[in-house]
């Protein structure tokens, strides 16, 4: 018997990658429609009614007289890890499982975490430039610049991509340092060569400082004025996480006052960004648009991940990677 399964989509994403998603789910084993977030309300109502699973690509809102009607699924798949984005509180009042990918993006944000620090330390978008326009005069000859060995990182969430993030860092012999809710086991520290260090000591020592977090209540604003103050002068901020983990006004403050080098970003009060960002015109910044976790080899994970869901529920079994507790 197949499924029914519903994919849910933005109209911004390109037709090669909506194709990519649909070759996971092939026919006889799956009945596929579609669904935009643009799609009217009472459409989105019927289609819901209709699916025994929906794949969303990614998760956003839908309002909870829209999710009610969906409430015989049996799960509700996010391709993100996130889901900050997503109406968890109204899945779970229905009675909906929902799941995030599993990780599957996680090396590929870790890799891009990395990527920011180098490009920060090595100020890559301005050499580039200086290169390409033959303008090599007037450049500090590295005195502006630095490695990456011996640096003192400290990873702020130490969940699948903090992990990541820790064990790129061991081949580039930084000095790595973590905080997070959880301690790591003994032999996770050990593997991957991580310290566990209150907040406040990662705030006031790193050189490097790295935010792998959920956006939630108590997460926003994480990195405020009181953080910045603690922080020593021409420290690295790196966020591939979630732009509200900080105060966007300090933050601004920040990088004009000389507390921070630099900062690599990947993500944004609004998305897409705009023109004339005060933060995003300032010369130590390295920003890249969201992408972190837009590879083809995560795409094929995190579908990967999804479709065994989907077969586990098939199978009566429970899905993995449950967020809401369901």
């Amino acid at each position: 018997m197949n499924q029914k399964l519903l994919y849910v989509y933005e109209e911004r994403i390109p037709e090669d990658l909506r194709k990519l998603v649909l070759l996971y789910f092939p026919t006889p084993e799956f009945e596929v429609k579609h669904m935009t977030y643009l799609t009217p309300d009472d459409a989105k109502k019927v289609l819901l009614a209709w699916a025994d699973v929906v794949m969303f690509a990614p998760g956003r809102h839908l309002p909870d007289e829209v999710l009610e009607t969906g409430k015989n699924i049996k799960l509700m798949q996010l391709w993100s890890s996130g889901y900050d984005k997503f109406n968890i509180a109204g899945a779970k009042k229905f009675g909906i499982p929902v799941a995030n990918n599993g990780g599957a993006n996680a090396g590929s944000v870790a890799e891009h975490t990395v990527l920011l620090m180098l490009a920060v330390g090595k100020w890559l978008p301005d050499s580039h430039k200086r290169t390409t326009t033959g303008t090599w005069a007037g450049n500090k000859h590295g005195l502006d610049m630095f490695m990456l060995k011996g640096k003192k990182v400290g990873i702020i969430g130490f969940g699948n991509i903090g992990r990541s993030v820790a064990r790129i860092l061991k081949g580039f012999q930084s000095n790595v340092f973590y905080y997070d809710i959880k301690r790591a086991d003994e032999s996770t520290e050990v593997e991957l060569g991580a310290t566990f260090t209150p907040f406040e000591e990662i705030i006031k020592n790193s050189d490097i400082i790295t935010l792998h977090l959920h956006a939630n209540d108590s997460t926003k604003n994480i990195i405020g004025a009181k953080e910045f103050g603690m922080m020593k002068k021409d420290t690295t901020l790196i966020n591939v996480s979630r732009a509200s983990l900080v105060d966007q006004d300090a933050f601004l403050k920040a990088l004009t006052d000389g507390t921070l080098h630099g900062a690599g970003l990947d993500v944004y009060p609004k998305e897409p960004t705009e023109a004339n960002d005060p933060i995003l015109t300032l010369p130590n910044v390295v920003a890249t648009p969201h992408m972190a976790g837009s590879t083809m080899d995560a795409y094929r994970e995190a579908l990967s991940n999804s479709v065994e869901n989907f077969r586990r529920v098939a199978r009566s079994e429970k899905p993995l990677w449950i967020v809401n507790g369901i």
